[in-house]
Parts: structure tokens; sequence; C-alpha cells
């Protein structure tokens, strides 16, 4: 990630020495863009995301309030086959 947005950095800064207004501008506002999404997703995401990981769960931690692994998983002995009209039973 680090790199892709470094390479793109610098291949949209390369618009900048353009002389043609429109292509420098162009080339000035997604490199800035990019820049500014790289260096929040270094520093301010991660302490977003520990953030909000102290947020969803309760301050005694016995239960999240958020279970994104809740246990709601079928099991296969559960299922089972419907057989249309004229089909022999496949054991």
């Amino acid at each position: 990630m680090i790199y892709s947005s470094t390479v793109l950095f610098f291949g949209f800064g390369i618009f900048v020495l353009s002389s043609f207004g429109g292509t420098q501008a162009l080339g000035f506002l997604i490199s800035f863009t990019l820049l500014i999404a790289g260096l929040l997703n270094m520093f301010i995401l991660p302490s977003l995301l520990l953030t909000l990981d102290q947020w969803s769960t309760t301050k005694s931690f016995k239960k999240p309030i958020l279970d994104p692994y809740e246990d709601d998983d079928i099991q296969l002995e559960e299922l089972q086959l419907e057989q249309k009209e004229g089909e022999e039973e496949v054991k």
C-alpha cells in the first residue's frame, strides 16, 4: 500500500511540470490527495481502529457489544435434501 501510493504520488506529481494549466492542476490535486490519504492511513487509521475496539467492548470485558463472530452456523447434519416428484431417494 505504501509503495503503490508513493509510486502514484510521484507519477501524478510529474503532471505538475506540464505547461498546460489543466494537467498541472490535476497533477497537483491528485498528488496532494494521495499524500494526505497515505499519511492518514499510516497515522490516523490505526488509532481510530484501536479506539473503536475499546469502544465496542464493555468495561468489564465480559462480552463485546458488537460480536461479528456469532455462532449462527448451520450444522451439516441438520441439512436435508428436498425430493422432486418421480425421483428416487439418493443415499
